[in-house]
């Protein structure tokens, strides 16, 4: 009797939908989950770049500080 009352008021059609519908959402933050990833991978590349930059950077002054101090 009680399999005709799940039956009857459309909750295995419904159960259906909403385990679908959990199996997408949960197939999406994997994939939210995996492009988080690269995006922390390619920051701490950026990251090293610029530390690479600042100090190319930084040794422009000191170098013409010293090469000033030779030719004086």
């Amino acid at each position: 009797m009680n399999d005709n009352i799940v039956k009857s008021n459309g909750w295995e059609e419904w159960s259906r939908y909403v385990l679908k519908t959990l199996e997408a959402q949960a197939n999406d933050i994997k994939g939210i989950r995996a492009d988080v990833g690269k995006i922390m991978v390619e920051i701490a590349m950026l990251k090293v770049k610029s530390g690479i930059w600042g100090a190319c950077g930084g040794m422009i002054p000191v170098a013409v500080f010293i090469v000033m101090k030779i030719m004086k």
